[in-house]
Parts: structure tokens; sequence; C-alpha cells
């Protein structure tokens, strides 16, 4: 049986999920953007460059950056991608 002492899972702090999402959702979304919204055929690696900033926060244990930092520049890096392949 547990007691009290022991060290628990706290479920308060949902920052790291949170980049996480926002990191899974861009990487979709630039999927599905380029494939079926401007019918452009981009290697396998390039979609997957919103997951870059997200391994950085991983890495980097958020480096003092806040979480809607991190969760822009995420954004900003897919906005890059998608405009390179598709203009």
């Amino acid at each position: 049986m547990a007691s009290s002492d022991d060290a628990t899972l706290d479920l308060r702090d949902f920052s790291d999920v949170y980049v996480a999402l926002v990191a899974g959702f861009c990487t979709v979304g630039l999927t599905l953007a380029l494939e079926y919204g401007v019918s452009v055929s981009v290697p396998f690696v390039y979609r997957l460059t919103p997951l870059v900033p997200y391994f950085g926060y991983v890495f980097s244990r958020g480096a003092g950056l806040s979480t809607r930092t991190w969760s822009v520049l995420i954004a900003a890096v897919t906005l890059g991608t998608f405009g390179f392949f598709a203009f």
C-alpha cells in the first residue's frame, strides 16, 4: 500500500504537455496543408521541422523561456516551412 510520503505525480503543471501538443498539431497540420492544401510533395524529413524546436525545448529543459515562447517558435518554424515549400 502506498503511503503519503511516496512521490506522486504532479499533474498541475501541463507546460510539457502543452508544448508537445503544439508540436504535434503543427507537424500534422503542416503535412496536411502541404499535401492537400497546396498539393506539394515534400520529403518526410522537411515535414518534421516543427519537431526541431520541440526537441530544443525538451533537451534544454525550457532554457528559461516561457511555454508560450516555445509554442510561438514552433508555430513560426511551421509557417516558415510551409511558406518555403508553398510559394
